[in-house]
């Protein structure tokens, strides 16, 4: 039999060849005390894939509070449709809580989200007083599903 045009067996592109798009998200700032707060969420668009390239988080104590309190950073990674997981967290759990404690925490490429999946980026500090440092940093690359 012969066939004339394309081939039914043509191999697919790798990911970095279908339409990449990087995404970044960062939050830098010094803060006093607060509860959990969410500061970037990446949620992967239909129709894409996503690469988690890099994630960083560092933490450092600015200035000492009255009362030393648990501080930290956490990406957390929620399926489409499933549960919230902490996946990487850099925290400040010192008792004397003095200024300059410092903590951070990296990954380098480790997963491949599907379309619906979310990382969200939130930090904490339950001391009282004080201020702390928090640095942020993810880069994604998006391609076609």
């Amino acid at each position: 039999m012969v066939r004339v045009g394309t081939p039914s067996a043509v191999a697919r592109p790798a990911w970095y060849d279908r339409n990449p798009v990087v995404a970044g998200h960062s939050y830098f700032a010094v803060t006093g005390p607060h509860t959990y707060t969410t500061r970037f969420t990446y949620t992967v668009p239909a129709g894409k894939k996503a690469m988690v390239e890099v994630m960083h988080a560092n933490v450092k104590r600015v200035t000492a509070p009255t009362t030393g309190g648990y501080a930290g950073i956490y990406f957390a990674f929620t399926p489409s449709g499933g549960t919230l997981t902490i996946i990487l967290r850099a925290e400040l759990t010192s008792a004397d809580a003095a200024a300059k404690d410092k903590e951070s925490a990296s990954i380098g490429s480790s997963m491949t989200l599907k379309a619906g999946d979310t990382i969200d980026a939130a930090t904490q500090d339950l001391s009282t007083g004080g201020t702390i440092y928090y640095g942020i940093d993810m880069k994604i690359t998006e391609f076609d599903a």
